[in-house]
Parts: C-alpha cells; structure tokens; sequence
C-alpha cells in the first residue's frame, strides 16, 4: 500500500503535464523540403483578374488562352495550372520560387507581387487563371 501513493502522485504529475517540456504541437506536413500550411483564399472577380493579369504584364512572359497572351518566357498557363487549386496558384504569385515549372529556372518571375498586389488584386488573378 506504500507504493500506491507515490504512483499516484506520478501518475497525477504526468497527467498534469508536470515539468518544463510543455505541450506539444504538430509540426506543418513537410513535401520537397517546403512547408505546407493551410491556405485559404478569398474568392476574386474573374473580369477584375483578367484587368490584374494585363496590367501587371503577366501575358509578355506567360501564354494564356483566355488572356488572349502569347509570352514565352514563363510557363503556358493554359496548361502548367491544369488541375491545379486556388491555393497553389495564389502560392505561385506570391512565392514564385516555391514550385518551380520543369524546364524553368528560379528567380525569373519577380518576386514582389505578394507585396505589390493587394489581397484583392491577388483575389481577382487567382481567380482570373483558374477560368480557363
């Protein structure tokens, strides 16, 4: 019966979470050495995208059916965001060098669009690119 309270003590410390440990929190899932975090994107106006995607100058590097753009510089749109989600695209404006296209080198697309586009203009692309 002397044992039972020490271990009951043990167990109530352990329980308690007891020490200087804390509390542990899952880690973002990690894919290719990038963190993933959950994204939410805000729902854009397709017609104000397509003004967003012209005056940005996104069809002298990038084709694009529906932009009527022909760019060869950078990926066709029209195909390199076939199935791809509001999230992916959205990460690919604002962190270009996140996923890059096979056959592309890093740093050719400007890297300032997240700061330089408002969270509506960036809306508005996103939701823009996904209507083709």
């Amino acid at each position: 019966m002397r044992w039972a309270i020490p271990i009951l003590v043990a167990a109530a410390l352990l329980a308690a979470g007891c020490g200087s440990e804390g509390t542990a929190t899952p880690r973002p899932e990690t894919i290719e050495g990038t963190i993933q975090t959950e994204t939410t994107v805000a729902k854009g106006d397709p017609a104000a995208g397509k003004q967003v995607f012209a005056d940005q100058g996104c069809g002298s590097c990038h084709a694009f059916e529906p932009a009527g753009s022909t760019g060869n510089v950078g990926p066709n749109l029209s195909e390199a965001l076939q199935g791809k989600d509001a999230e992916f695209i959205q990460q690919s404006i604002v962190d270009p060098n996140a996923v890059i296209a096979e056959g592309y080198q890093p740093n050719i697309m400007p890297q300032t669009y997240g700061s330089d586009l408002s969270a509506k203009e960036i809306a508005d692309l996103v939701a823009f690119l996904q209507s083709k």
